[in-house]
């Protein structure tokens, strides 16, 4: 083909026919613009079929670390759930200074449903058995970070500024409300709790061996008053997960929406 091109100038020119070989030169000039355009418009094509399969990639990674979220805000829930309605049972039964949901502005807790940390209804007289397990309990803060691997790998690639602006800002809020709420509230109060009986020389698995485990609450102010808030802050944990696992469903119903239109 070039052959023939150079073949044509050739004699354009040997005939003195410059006008005619300004033109065809000209269009040629024009017919390898138009190669470059096509080369580089293939080319762009390529990369962004390219680029969308990484993206396709690391959403459906995105949706795996949601799921496997869904499972930790599943047991987040029913740890504080057990945590709020055990310890509210402890302080009614050490009797003199009795939690009040409603004044707490706690009333919209949901009932506890037995699960595998108490598989029955919360007693509502004294059960030494479920004394001990609260205590036995008590220091352990149930709190999950989310699943962030695949976020960091997309914003350290730089995949990140790939993704629709929108998916991009609940995607945020989401971790940002995770993040907010459940800030180390949760954690600090169980360590204080732990220092608090440790005081009488106690650690939680200790009070297997009381008589009487409601004993270590009675006529301490300070000990009552610190697991009220330990009631409110699962509480708070309860409501949270609840939230965030609306959020996690929605947001993993943008995120397929999303593939489906790469």
């Amino acid at each position: 083909m070039i052959k023939i091109f150079r073949k044509i100038r050739q004699n354009l020119l040997i005939k003195s026919k410059t006008g005619k070989y300004f033109k065809y030169a000209i269009g040629e000039i024009i017919l390898v613009v138009i190669g470059i355009l096509i080369a580089l418009q293939i080319n762009n094509w390529n990369e962004n079929r390219l680029t969308n399969k990484a993206v396709k990639t690391y959403l459906n990674n995105l949706i795996q670390d949601l799921q496997t979220d869904q499972i930790k805000l599943n047991s987040m829930y029913k740890w504080h759930s057990f945590k709020h309605y055990s310890m509210q049972y402890l302080i009614d039964m050490e009797g003199t200074n009795s939690y009040d949901p409603v004044a707490d502005d706690k009333n919209d807790i949901p009932q506890f449903q037995p699960n595998h940390i108490w598989n029955a209804e919360i007693p509502k007289i004294h059960n030494k058995e479920f004394i001990q397990l609260t205590y036995k309990c008590s220091h352990k803060d149930g709190i999950y970070p989310p699943n962030k691997y695949t976020l960091d790998e997309l914003k350290s690639t730089g995949m990140y500024s790939n993704i629709n602006p929108k998916l991009k800002n609940e995607i945020g809020r989401y971790g940002f409300i995770w993040e907010n709420d459940f800030n180390g509230n949760v954690e600090k109060l169980a360590l204080d709790w732990q220092a608090s009986i440790a005081e009488d020389g106690f650690i939680t698995t200790d009070i297997y061996k009381l008589t009487d485990p409601i004993s270590i609450l009675k006529n301490n102010t300070k000990r009552i008053g610190l697991m009220k808030r330990m009631i409110r802050e699962s509480g708070w944990v309860v409501l949270s997960t609840i939230k965030l696992k609306t959020m996690n469903k929605e947001l993993i119903q943008l995120l397929e929406k999303e593939i489906t239109s790469l």
